[in-house]
């Protein structure tokens, strides 16, 4: 009997733990994003900001949405970057990520997003989630 509930508490305290990983909409307070590298020097798009921060709910959507449905991607990758992005939680922690969004109006790209805890490690954004961070970030 004691084997049972051990066996259930390992598993639940996995589930919870894994469970965790991916950030919820109502437990983001800010998302914050600074143009660095690529930003700056790409022809084929305007600077849209130095820093700027999204608060809103929906906003706040778009960026939990481009990391819970990223995709990983194989092997070591050889990047650049066009945004840091901030993302602070209620709880007052901070994660930070490279997010790499082009303003190409050209359909079927992709974003990339690295989580710089694991800088040689990408997840692709989905082609429909990088045409809403566009027009997000570039139209703001």
């Amino acid at each position: 009997m004691l084997r049972i509930w051990m066996f259930l508490l390992s598993c639940m305290l996995l589930f919870g733990i894994v469970g965790c990983s991916e950030p919820k909409v109502t437990e983001v307070d800010k998302v914050r994003l600074e143009c660095v590298d690529l930003c700056t020097v790409d022809q084929q798009s305007t600077v849209p900001f130095t820093e700027t921060t999204f608060t809103g709910a929906d906003e706040i959507r778009t960026f939990v949405n481009a990391i819970d449905k990223s995709v990983k991607m194989s092997g070591e990758l050889d990047y650049g970057t066009y945004f840091l992005m901030h993302v602070s939680y209620k709880d007052d922690s901070q994660k930070t990520y490279v997010l790499n969004i082009s303003d190409s109006g050209q359909k079927g790209i992709r974003g990339l997003l690295v989580d710089t805890e694991d800088s040689g490690q990408g997840y692709e954004i989905p082609a429909s989630i990088h045409e809403e961070l566009r027009e997000l970030i570039y139209r703001k």
